[in-house]
């Protein structure tokens, strides 16, 4: 990862109260191995998150908020309109520099976390960092937590720190192919909060971004067909699991990288000599996938898995394991099990 810029700033907004305060910084944070550490942290986590949506930028023009104005911040500047894509566009034709960028971005999202009467505040971290050859530009907004640490004479301390974990509102945007195809209609994800399972629409409106790909949608779609493939194409059941496997091995790999599955490369690696055909087949009209999807986890760990549950028991079971350690007889109604975990044998002889 190259670090071309990174700044804090600090929205301060209680709910349910009064309008939002700015405390603005006027330079980039200078590069360090703390910094580095940080903003790797930073993307691993972003990338962990399952629920993320993907969209662009909508053609709407929101009133400018200028940073320089003595005006009340709740009032928008008449003289001109931009958005956040008219700032970036700006900042990367060189027209302000990052830190005039950062800031008059931050004049907008507090006009609009203004309007949420719910939302809080937070310190709102921009990076710009280049990652395998492409441009990012990452806005994530992140809280202080209390915390306890021993310092060098062995005492004890209370301590306030960044909790990188509860990276509940965050948004990246593919600098790069925003440029080269701005038709994607995929170049910003967003991660949605974990209580309303919704990006707050605050921040969803200071982005300027619709939500048109779901990634759990998606990588469901994508795994949906895959099994259609199979049980259509494929008589072995070895050979049908295995196929499986490798596509699900696959795709949970590009999500621990933060990369987008291109079906092209999927194809070519599960399909092997019939690329061609399963490229056809997935890309069929009763399938609606991109060129490319952004996999997600969750998903991805439970396709090619059998399972249930009742008051007492819950099972999961991989395919592949029917009819080799897990038997079922119909006529019975039974599952059998053999080889079984050594941590269950475990339990089993200490109770």
């Amino acid at each position: 990862m190259i670090i071309r810029d990174i700044v804090v700033h600090l929205i301060e907004k209680q709910a349910d109260s009064g309008p939002s305060a700015l405390s603005l910084s006027k330079e980039s944070i200078t590069a360090s191995p703390t910094l580095e550490y940080f903003l790797e942290e930073l993307n691993k986590v972003y990338n962990s998150k399952p629920s993320k949506v993907f969209g662009s930028f909508l053609e709407l023009q929101k009133k400018q908020l200028d940073s320089n104005s003595n005006e009340d911040a709740n009032e928008m500047n008449d003289e001109s309109f931009t958005s956040s894509k008219d700032l970036l566009s700006r900042y990367l034709e060189q027209q302000i520099n990052f830190i005039d960028y950062t800031q008059q971005s931050m004049n907008l999202l507090k006009h609009y976390i203004d309007q949420a009467s719910k939302a809080t505040g937070g310190y709102i971290v921009f990076v710009h960092y280049t990652l395998f050859g492409s441009d990012f530009m990452l806005i994530v907004m992140l809280n202080n937590v209390a915390g306890i640490a021993v310092d060098s004479e062995l005492g004890i301390n209370n301590i306030d720190y960044l909790d990188i974990s509860k990276l509940h509102l965050a948004a990246r945007i593919d600098l790069s192919l925003w440029q080269e195809d701005p038709e994607s209609g995929r170049y910003i994800s967003m991660i949605r909060g974990k209580e309303s399972n919704k990006l707050s629409d605050y921040f969803r409106l200071f982005i300027g971004s619709d939500e048109t790909i779901n990634s759990r949608q998606e990588t469901s779609e994508l795994l949906t067909a895959v099994s259609q493939y199979c049980e259509e194409n494929i008589q072995d059941d070895e050979q049908k699991s295995q196929f499986k496997q490798k596509s699900a091995d696959y795709c949970l790999e590009q999500a621990d990288k933060g990369q987008n599955v291109v079906l092209k490369d999927f194809s070519g690696y599960v399909a092997d000599s019939a690329v061609d055909d399963f490229m056809n087949y997935i890309k069929s009209e009763q399938y609606e996938l991109n060129n490319e999807i952004s996999p997600n986890k969750t998903v991805i760990r439970r396709f090619n898995k059998i399972s249930g549950r009742n008051q007492q028991v819950s099972i999961t079971i991989n395919e592949e394991a029917l009819g080799d350690t897990v038997i079922y007889d119909a006529e019975k109604d039974t599952l059998t099990f053999s080889d079984l975990p050594a941590s269950l044998k475990t339990q089993l002889l200490n109770r």
